[in-house]
């Protein structure tokens, strides 16, 4: 509430707020405080969203971006729409597979009918527990997202495997990325398949040879500005510290050594 105008409430699909904690910055330092309880949008607002997302989108382009990524991952709000876990609407946003894929899936294609399929990617996280958002039932849910997207011509779908920013498999949701990567190739979809999640150059290459187009690094480009040689090379990486992520000066910021020195 404390990032709201006039201290309202955050929204969300459903009244049901997360078991997670957010950062915010408490007398100039970064803390992690428990989250607000949302309200539930009316179906009457949610049009006037997707027409944010397009505007962004646009602002985007027009900013001089090659493109956007639609962030469907995480626990952010298209996740929210999409899993049971914090979706209990019994409107047309809710309930069967198609019903909460609805407003995400309207939100990606007023993006690419405003920029193009080219210039849009999305990014996805079946089952990460991520600000504390599951799913009943990931695999049929997401294949049949997959499905829908494969029509729009996509740059690429970005898949987050397992828990995001931490281990690949996630006890109790078994999910098989290999299915949904046919899933979305059976429909037709051309786009590049790219995953992700604590993967090394190691993995990242049985990875390429399975089947997908593109491998993310994300936070092994924080400790390692020369990330990309040290891959091509195989030389050791540099450890994160992880004290450092949330504010502060250079340190763990701009002084992390390269191979050069």
């Amino acid at each position: 509430t404390s990032l709201q105008p006039g201290g309202a409430a955050p929204v969300a699909p459903s009244a049901i707020t997360a078991k997670t904690k957010t950062v915010l910055l408490v007398d100039g330092q970064a803390q992690f405080v428990d989250t607000s309880t949302p309200r539930a949008l009316d179906a009457a607002e949610l049009p006037g969203i997707v027409q944010d997302y397009r505007h962004a989108a646009a602002n985007a382009i027009a900013a001089g971006f090659d493109g956007v990524e639609v962030h469907a991952a995480n626990g952010y709000l298209l996740d929210q729409f999409l899993k049971t876990g914090c979706n209990q609407r019994t409107d047309e946003f809710g309930g069967s597979i198609e019903n909460r894929a609805r407003f995400p899936l309207e939100v990606v294609r007023a993006i690419v009918a405003e920029i193009g399929g080219g210039r849009t990617g999305i990014r996805l996280s079946p089952v990460t527990p991520a600000n504390d958002i599951v799913d009943a039932d990931p695999q049929p849910l997401f294949e049949y997202v997959v499905r829908q997207l494969a029509a729009l011509g996509l740059a690429y779908v970005h898949v987050v495997e397992g828990a995001t920013g931490g281990p690949r498999e996630v006890e109790g949701r078994p999910f098989d990325y290999d299915a949904l990567r046919r899933a979305y190739r059976d429909a037709g979809g051309q786009g590049a398949w790219m995953v992700n999640n604590n993967y090394d150059a190691g993995l990242a290459a049985k990875s390429l040879a399975n089947g997908a187009d593109l491998v993310a690094f994300g936070r092994p480009f924080i400790s390692n500005p020369d990330l990309v040689e040290r891959l091509r090379t195989g030389a050791p990486l540099n450890e994160a510290d992880r004290n450092t992520f949330y504010g502060g000066g250079e340190k763990g910021y701009t002084d992390y050594p390269t191979l050069a020195g």
